[in-house]
């Protein structure tokens, strides 16, 4: 196996802009790019917003596919391969600067808050203005930084599961606890503190990472959309949109 370092991604590249702790790109995939194996320099995180591509590592194959986020090491080796056209990705390159002993690499989890953030990363992209470094130093550093000292339970994962597969549903509490065998207020209270956001923000999250990846990937109209994401209506998923993402779902669909 042959390695090969690049200094830039595959693609066309649009919307960079970079400081001494970390560059961010789009990066578009219209046509054939080299399958070769190859490493980059600095760690970074790749967040698939259109196509997708089948990933090879050391390890084994992934399928990548919109919604989902890649994380690499600095020289980790790896080639992509079946690219879909169009593909479009978020590229976060992260210098080894921007971590100290309280932002630390070991504390990223790649989970819908984290893929929810970099839309708003994304978003900053298109903005591009003087406020833009200092917002996305704002979004990314969370991400690295832990500040909760006690054990998570177990029952939180078995939560997120249940909450995952049914996004599309209102899920009570009433219902968490009698799955979880839980008292309602333990659930609520546990919960909001080892996730960072209460019930409610984390289903609507789930909901607006769904229509995100629709509005990238499906000619749907807005209401249709809203619809099968199990919005009441296009107006209530606008409000979510702006609230969570910066802008509405138009508005994104455009950029």
């Amino acid at each position: 196996m042959m390695d090969k370092k690049v200094s830039e991604f595959l693609g066309v590249t649009s919307n960079k802009y970079e400081n001494v702790l970390f560059s961010t790109s789009i990066v578009n995939y219209t046509k054939f790019v080299s399958e070769d194996w190859h490493y980059h320099e600095k760690f970074h995180l790749s967040s698939i917003l259109i196509g997708g591509n089948r990933e090879s590592r050391k390890k084994g194959d992934i399928q990548v596919k919109p919604g989902k986020i890649m994380s690499y090491r600095e020289g980790e080796v790896h080639r992509n391969r079946n690219t879909v056209f169009p593909s479009k990705n978020l590229n976060i390159e992260i210098s080894p600067k921007f971590f100290n002993d309280e932002i630390k690499l070991s504390h990223l989890h790649l989970d819908n808050h984290c893929y929810l953030s970099l839309l708003k990363v994304y978003h900053e992209l298109s903005l591009n203005d003087v406020y833009s470094d200092q917002s996305v130093q704002q979004i990314l550093k969370p991400l690295f930084y832990k500040d909760v000292p006690s054990k998570k339970p177990d029952w939180i994962n078995t939560l997120k599961i249940i909450l995952h597969d049914r996004w599309q549903e209102f899920v009570t509490l009433d219902d968490l606890s009698f799955e979880l065998r839980l008292h309602p207020v333990t659930i609520s209270k546990t919960f909001s503190k080892h996730v960072k956001c209460t019930l409610a923000d984390y289903m609507r999250k789930l909901k607006v990472e769904q229509a995100i990846n629709m509005l990238f990937n499906s000619t749907d109209s807005l209401t249709e959309i809203a619809y099968q994401c199990g919005f009441s209506d296009q107006s209530h998923m606008n409000r979510l949109f702006k609230h969570y993402v910066g802008l509405n779902p138009k508005k994104l669909r455009a950029i």
